[in-house]
């Protein structure tokens, strides 16, 4: 038995055909007349740079459409992005350093080969993007905490004199020689009613004795109390390797340093001596110093980390760790490294 056959077709008649014609150019008319708008819109915003509401008023429709077309502009592939920068790579792994492990921003300057044998050109460039950082978060009326160290250092002579003219600055540890420097950089071109709080004792006592009393005056509470009021806090990273900070600063030897390295200790953020997990190691140092507590300094609500260089990725690590820092200033050697570990 055979199939059924399928009905004959109609060919259009003349008149038919007319019609289908006109109706396939209305809708060609329509196709040209909404994509050359996608264009008009995405000329004026990317190539002559409007705003959006500079489009709406325009091509006479509302704001809110001038955006809604921009959008179909990127959805229809009219406009497509291309980063093209020497520096996108940097920018992505800091992208993927903030995610895991948790911090508000991770800022990875990169660096020419050569540079990373200078570590005083390492220290620079991260000055500078430590300073970028800050630059846009300092606000009138806000303090500083400051800690010590090459790199904050940097930091402080990359900011404008605009960027902390309004902003109050403390010392987070003793240690006045330390800071010489950095604090003669702070007091440039300051506002009035402002303070430049400086804890008056060193960084670490003579014996515990001496600490203990030395914490008790009225004079180092009254900073100590300032310290732990900053909205910002910006520290360097000190390694047990390489020229540490605390022995460049002669608060200890490279022996002494050995020594809290045998004992756990990958590195120290204010003195106060951390393990590649960043739970702090028991030495007696710690009973001799005088600043803030690491408590204290993780309860400041922005506590930004500038340091890099191969010999401080243990020290750095174990600060991520640890939940010391709220942002990281690093190279992108080191950045690279801290991805390559397991999670936290």
């Amino acid at each position: 038995m055979g199939g059924a056959l399928a009905p004959p077709t109609r060919s259009p008649t003349a008149s038919g055909r007319r019609e289908m014609e006109r109706q396939s150019r209305v809708r060609g008319d329509a196709d040209w007349a909404a994509e050359e708008q996608l264009l008009r819109v995405a000329w004026y915003y990317y190539v002559d740079e409007l705003t959006q509401d500079e489009i709406a008023k325009r091509l006479s429709i509302s704001r809110a459409s001038a955006g809604r077309l921009l959008g179909r502009c990127r959805d229809s592939g009219i406009v497509r992005f291309t980063i093209n920068s020497d520096y996108y790579e940097s920018f992505q792994v800091g992208r993927q350093l903030k995610e895991k492990f948790g911090l508000k921003e991770a800022l990875v300057p990169p660096s020419d080969e050569t540079d990373l044998q200078n570590q005083a050109i390492v220290n620079a460039r991260l000055g500078r993007g430590g300073a970028q950082y800050l630059q846009s978060h300092l606000k009138p009326g806000d303090i500083l905490g400051m800690g010590w160290g090459d790199t904050v250092r940097q930091t402080m002579d990359s900011l404008s004199s605009d960027a902390i003219a309004d902003v109050s600055t403390v010392t987070l540890t003793g240690g006045v020689g330390a800071y010489i420097n950095t604090l003669r950089r702070a007091r440039d071109d300051r506002g009035s009613g402002l303070l430049d709080a400086v804890l008056p004792t060193p960084i670490l006592a003579s014996s515990e004795a001496l600490a203990t009393a030395l914490r008790a005056e009225s004079e180092v509470q009254d900073v100590l109390k300032m310290a732990r009021r900053a909205n910002h806090a910006i520290v360097g990273i000190g390694s047990m390797t390489g020229q540490a900070t605390l022995a460049q600063v002669g608060n200890a030897t490279q022996d002494e340093l050995a020594r809290y390295a045998d004992a756990g200790a990958v590195g120290d953020v204010l003195g106060l001596f951390y393990d590649a997990q960043g739970q702090l190691v028991d030495l007696p140092i710690h009973r001799r110093r005088i600043g803030i507590e690491m408590d204290d300094l993780m309860a400041i609500p922005n506590v930004v980390g500038v340091a890099g260089g191969m010999s401080k990725r243990a020290a750095i690590s174990g600060a991520l760790r640890g939940g010391f820092l709220d942002v990281l200033v690093t190279t992108e050697e080191v950045a690279r490294a801290l991805l390559a570990e397991d999670a936290p």
